[in-house]
């Protein structure tokens, strides 16, 4: 998909969406179109692109009493 973006010069252009996140990392672009309308960074919300979670508690087999696996794993009730 390509966006209008507006640099930090104040020059409008278009980018993939592909190239969106590193863009506002590396801090080029003030604001960007999507279907909804414009984005101000730093301004309006906007949804952080995912990194990759290395520690533990994101499977039920980290936080589960029984290792085991299978699915049938229960925490006590009590």
């Amino acid at each position: 998909m390509i966006l209008r973006v507006v640099y930090t010069s104040g020059e409008t252009g278009l980018v993939k969406s592909s190239d969106l996140e590193n863009l506002i990392k590396e801090e080029q672009i003030v604001a960007f179109c999507r279907s909804d309308g414009w984005v101000r960074i730093g301004f309006d919300p906007i949804r952080y692109m995912q990194r990759p979670y290395s520690g533990s508690g994101s499977r039920w087999s980290d936080i589960s009493p029984n290792k085991s696996g299978g699915g049938t794993d229960r925490l006590p009730l009590s």
